[in-house]
């Protein structure tokens, strides 16, 4: 048991070193030969490693607190505290126990939030002064904490009313969230970080036609497409289909509409028409119940092992709440290679639909050398860094998709 923190870092630590400092030559070579200047991929490569150091900071901060509230007496001080100032009230105590958790962390975390902002602007990718970001920084917390928050209150209130079949209904509560989040999302949390303007009131309003004629040999109920105000935040270029039945969308950067022709625009869309084609939405959210009722049966028996040893006195106790939120962790990462495999194949689906509806491969890799280009994409990744984290496949395993299916069809 006492062993157990120190193989965990130990592990983590292999997994920092494998995918920052192991290369991997062949995927340069391959870049190179699907047309990737060196400087580009020298770019992206670097871009990628840098941003791949915030990222891994910020990993091995929240592990770190967790490890210290689970296996150290940080974490029954705090507990005590929090239910000293709660007067022995069961909700109050959790509810503070999470918030010194959730502040404490975003404290720790902040210098390398600031440090990412400070990245994207020695890269040219936002000109954002701090101010403004700042101020998104503390509204994107806030509707952090009410959402998660809303979550633990709800497993919690499971464990405590059902302290034997909790699991069960935790994984049936979380379908049921998930699909009024996607629901909501659009609607509600999106405009609040920016704004979306049907493309017919943009200056592009002349690519409505055949946009639309594109949305209608999808045969989609898209009445708008909607242009979102990105280059307020950062120049990276982007698309994305988003919403649950009657809010189901799909927007595009402004970025994208300003740097790219209309036959590149018509595949992005065509592409994100596979995904509601697909039901990926759908999928994900049933398939991601799945996986948490394994999760979520698996800490059950962790919680249940962890009585009297560290000092629970049932599943609902809030002391358990670091446990619960280090097997969340753990878990995550355990699924992460099968939910980022997933997801790669929902993209490969997509662009197979991109293909088919647009019917423009040469545009279709045009777009992808150039999103690859202008949002400073890793083109050379190494197999295991696709394996363990990429949630789209290789720009250049996309480009060669469309080769194959232009040479498919002229046979």
């Amino acid at each position: 048991m006492r062993q157990l923190p120190a193989i965990i870092v130990a592990v983590f630590v292999g997994l920092a070193a494998l995918t920052l400092l192991v290369p991997w030559p062949p995927a340069v070579e391959t870049a190179r030969v699907s047309g990737f200047s060196d400087e580009v991929i020298a770019n992206g490569m670097q871009h990628s490693f840098e941003r791949r150091l915030f990222w891994w900071g910020t990993t091995f901060i929240e592990l770190g607190l967790l490890l210290a509230l689970v296996f150290t007496r940080l974490g029954p001080a705090a507990t005590a505290w929090c239910r000293r100032l709660a007067r022995g009230w069961w909700l109050p105590t959790l509810l503070l126990l999470a918030a010194l958790y959730y502040v404490v962390l975003a404290i720790l975390d902040f210098p390398l939030d600031v440090g990412r902002w400070a990245h994207l602007r020695a890269w040219g990718m936002t000109e954002r002064p701090f101010g403004p970001w700042f101020s998104e920084y503390l509204l994107a917390l806030a509707v952090r904490a009410v959402l998660e928050g809303v979550v633990l209150v709800g497993l919690y209130l499971l464990l405590r009313w059902l302290p034997r079949w909790w699991w069960l209904a935790a994984a049936a509560g979380s379908v049921v969230l998930a699909a009024l989040f996607a629901l909501v999302l659009p609607v509600v949390v999106a405009p609040l970080f920016n704004t979306f303007t049907p493309i017919s009131e943009t200056k592009w309003a002349k690519w409505e036609r055949p946009l639309h004629d594109l949305v209608q040999k999808a045969n989609v109920p898209l009445d708008e497409i909607l242009v979102m105000n990105a280059s307020a935040q950062s120049k990276h270029s982007n698309a994305y289909y988003t919403g649950f039945a009657g809010t189901r969308r799909i927007v595009l950067y402004d970025n994208l509409l300003e740097k790219h022709t209309l036959p590149e625009v018509e595949s992005v869309l065509a592409h994100e028409l596979g995904h509601w084609l697909h039901d990926h939405i759908v999928i994900g959210i049933a398939l991601g119940g799945l996986g948490l009722l394994a999760g979520l049966y698996v800490l059950s028996r962790i919680l249940k092992w962890a009585e009297g040893r560290f000092g629970l006195y049932g599943p609902s106790d809030p002391a358990g709440l670091a446990i619960v939120l280090l097997a969340g962790f753990l878990g995550s990462w355990l699924a992460m290679p099968l939910s980022c495999a997933v997801s790669r194949h929902f993209e490969r689906q997509a662009d197979m639909m991109a293909l088919e509806l647009a019917g423009q491969p040469d545009e279709f890799m045009d777009a992808e050398r150039k999103l690859a280009k202008d949002n400073i994409g890793n083109v050379a990744p190494t197999p295991w860094n696709v394996w363990l984290f990429a949630t789209h496949p290789p720009t250049v395993e996309r480009m060669q998709m469309a080769v194959d299916w232009k040479k498919a069809i002229s046979r």
